[in-house]
């Protein structure tokens, strides 16, 4: 397995990661089975959070005997130094570890969320806490959209890690300025999402038949790691074969020529309408409508086959996607120029089941 220096942190990666988002949604006995036969096939770096349900706890049952054979990250949203404090507690107990080699905060994408992790009393004061403890080894933070808070968090210093979504579908600001930003500060870059949800991984039939290039998961990661600012790529896993298949990508992986990126985001263009970045532009809705939250429940139902936890995400948004009234203003602000009315119309008989 190829591996790559994950920016000031010093950790060589496997260029393929663990992506343990959907272990909450399988047993125990597989979950062990998928994260060993990982490990024996080279790959080094499992990801978790706080919010996938049992995932941590499945990782500690499977792995912690084999601890030294791979890194581990996870995330919290927290936002505060006590509940931060309490989280990373949590981790190592449910990890079954007393050492996490990198530790993220959770998304806080708005700056609201940005500013309270960032004072006197937020959450990363007990990161930067339990590092001189040596409770975990480096510090990082996910961001799903908001360039603005990726750059700030890049240049603060206080980041040794930046997570970001990124895949052909991505929009053009995190390929332009944060990662050459993040390569140029030496902070290391994991790459979540980089199958679009698994949307990548089994494309629209009449998008593969008038493709000049094979779309498959394959195609999607030599893509996503082809950029050499990205040192790991983390796609969701659960199934032996979904591992394997990226080990191998791992094991034989050759940059992609200028060529071939450029048929194959050509090719991906045309799908471009029925996908959501999750950029945001849409928003503020006059219904109050969260529609990139809504429409990333609709991609986890359609193609992570995380279905019932998207119905129960979907149940705890306040205003649901039947509330549009096809006023078309998100339409307008959309850069993609999706039909979003249609796609919540769908999410909500989807979603709503």
């Amino acid at each position: 397995m190829m591996k790559r220096r994950l920016g000031k942190t010093d950790l060589m990666v496997s260029i393929i990661g663990f992506g343990a988002i959907k272990l909450p949604h399988i047993d125990r006995e597989l979950s062990a089975k998928i994260l060993n036969r990982a490990l024996d096939l080279g790959i080094n770096f499992i990801d978790t959070a706080r919010s996938y349900g049992d995932s941590e706890e499945k990782i500690g049952l499977a792995v912690s005997g084999r601890r030294d054979e791979f890194y581990i990250s996870t995330k919290s949203a927290a936002l505060t130094y006590d509940e931060m404090k309490r989280d990373i507690e949590t981790s190592l107990k449910n990890l079954r570890t007393n050492y996490i080699d990198l530790y993220l905060c959770h998304n806080p994408n708005r700056p609201d969320k940005y500013e309270k992790i960032m004072s006197a009393n937020g959450a990363l004061k007990a990161l930067k806490e339990a590092k001189r403890k040596g409770l975990i080894g480096h510090i990082g933070f996910s961001c799903h959209r908001y360039h603005e808070t990726m750059e700030k968090g890049i240049r603060s210093g206080e980041f040794e890690v930046i997570m970001v979504s990124y895949n052909i579908l991505n929009d053009e600001l995190v390929d332009e300025k944060i990662l050459p930003l993040a390569k140029e500060m030496d902070v290391g870059v994991i790459a979540m999402k980089p199958l679009a949800g698994g949307f990548l991984a089994s494309p629209p039939l009449e998008l593969i038949k008038k493709s000049k290039i094979p779309i498959n998961a394959e195609t999607a990661l030599k893509f996503v790691l082809s950029n050499d600012a990205i040192a790991t790529a983390i796609p969701g896993m659960m199934r032996i074969e979904e591992v394997e298949e990226n080990a191998r990508i791992g094991e034989n992986f050759t940059s992609m020529s200028e060529m071939e990126k450029r048929m194959l985001i050509e090719t991906v263009e045309s799908i471009s309408r029925a996908f959501c970045r999750g950029c945001g532009y849409c928003q503020p809705c006059p219904q109050g409508i969260l529609i990139p939250i809504i429409l990333r429940q609709l991609a986890y139902h359609k193609y992570y086959g995380l279905t019932d936890w998207a119905r129960s995400r979907y149940r705890m948004v306040e205003v649901k996607a039947d509330s549009c009234i096809e006023c078309k203003q998100c339409v307008k602000k959309c850069p993609y120029e999706l039909n979003i009315p249609e796609m919540l119309k769908e999410a909500h008989l989807l979603l709503s089941k």
